[in-house]
């Protein structure tokens, strides 16, 4: 790759004669290449649309080669023709008969800068011309999911998204008030991990057809509680409302909600534990995901069925994109649970850790994994273990779940495969120790 700093004005004024013959050329074919793809895209836009435009494709690649050229000359000589081609720029901005927008102005004015950019880095130039042609090409999407698609109320939430993820986030106190606890920063990573989840399962409503309506709200249910809907589903089979084969195949589906979550939790916490926890748990993802399927292949449309993807569909179209609510809440539950464990792990030692997992991971697992991820690293075998038998704990508790609401035909077909899943993961957590 081409790499040329200014640092003088003599290397200003020797430039040109100071670069090899392969490296004009290069800069040169970068910016010919640049040009000729913005410009083809700009000249199709200008015959389908039948709009008067200044320029096509031989003056987008003119303008591409010119400003490679005045920089290759001298820096002055670039940004005088920079200062050309804007006043160029304005002046057909000027001289338009009716407002078409100034799209291909600036598109005209950003070919010459990516130009003079093949100077002193092709491959980033080119790269930006890709990136141009791509805006420029998806005027009509764009348009439609601006003034179509998404609606003032997702738009509102994910600019209060973005401003908790670029404003305040940043502002925060990263710095924990409990030894490695209670710490401000992570509380607010965590808020806006849950958020994200939130938007995306709300996002996959919306763009999935009503089909796969009850695989969609089994995977979203999970984020929030994954044993409520192993409880709810298993009420509906006892009430025979509901089939159990494929009613246990979507709880299963909200336990892959409960490993993709954790994950999500563990990596605002600490990523040498993501990485502990990775390998394990995309096995215990895909086992659960090839099960689950199994159960729900060919699964009749009843009409209960229809009725939850009538009433999932209607919710994604009606509902926000998160609760706030509910995150800071999870993010609190978490906090609070993980000072509990700490506390005990103070006044106990190794048995108090273990003990707090345990209890912990019978309401709920996320707090409990996190509360033994913040203690250390990844090389104390202790927290392993409290990991492992808390995870195994979790699992338990749902197997008793299943059967208590859901009978013994809806329990057969989930326990087994949490109970081996579990086994997976947790020896393979075990094997890394």
């Amino acid at each position: 790759m081409i790499f040329i700093a200014y640092s003088g004005g003599a290397l200003v004024g020797e430039l040109l004669l100071s670069l090899s013959l392969s490296q004009l050329l290069t800069i040169m074919a970068s910016a010919l290449g640049s040009g000729i793809l913005i410009g083809l895209e700009r000249e199709r836009h200008n015959n389908a649309a039948g709009e008067p435009s200044f320029a096509g494709l031989r003056s987008f690649t003119i303008a591409a080669l010119l400003g490679a050229l005045c920089f290759l000359i001298h820096l002055a000589v670039g940004i005088v023709g920079a200062a050309a081609v804007t006043a160029f720029c304005l002046y057909s901005l000027y001289k338009q008969q009716k407002d078409i927008g100034s799209t291909t102005e600036l598109a005209f004015l950003m070919t010459y800068l990516i130009g003079a950019l093949c100077v002193f880095n092709p491959l980033f130039a080119a790269g930006l011309a890709v990136l141009l042609t791509i805006v420029l090409r998806a005027k009509g999407v764009m348009h439609r999911f601006a003034g179509q698609t998404i609606r003032d109320f997702e738009l509102r939430d994910g600019l209060f998204l973005l401003a908790l993820i670029l404003i305040a986030l940043p502002l925060m106190p990263n710095q924990p008030y409990w030894d490695s606890v209670l710490n401000p920063y992570v509380i607010l990573k965590l808020v806006i991990l849950i958020l994200i989840v939130q938007s995306l399962a709300h996002v996959a409503k919306r763009l999935f057809s009503q089909d796969k309506a009850l695989i969609l709200s089994s995977f979203a249910s999970g984020f929030v509680s994954s044993t409520a809907t192993v409880a709810s589903y298993g009420m509906q089979v006892r009430a025979g409302k509901a089939d159990a084969k494929i009613s246990a195949g979507a709880a299963l589906l909200s336990c892959v909600s409960t490993l993709v979550q954790l994950l999500i939790v563990v990596a605002g916490v600490s990523l040498g534990w993501l990485k502990f926890l990775l390998l394990p748990c995309i096995a215990g993802i895909v086992m659960l995901t090839v099960t689950a399927l199994f159960l729900l292949h060919k699964m009749p449309m009843s009409s209960q069925q229809k009725n939850v993807s009538s009433e999932t569909s209607n919710m994604a179209e009606d509902s926000r994109m998160f609760s706030i609510k509910e995150a800071v809440i999870i993010a609190l539950t978490l906090t609070v649970i993980q000072a509990l464990v700490y506390g005990l792990s103070v006044l106990l030692g190794d048995k108090g850790l273990i003990i707090g997992t345990l209890l912990a991971s019978l309401f709920e697992v996320h707090a409990a994994m996190t509360a033994v991820v913040v203690q250390g690293d990844i090389h104390n075998s202790i927290l392993v273990y409290a990991m492992v038998l808390g995870l195994a704990t979790h699992s338990g508790s749902k197997c008793v779940n299943a059967f208590m609401t859901g009978g013994w035909r809806y329990g057969i077909y989930f326990a087994p495969v949490q109970i081996v899943h579990v086994l997976c993961v947790g020896g393979l957590l075990l094997l890394q120790v």
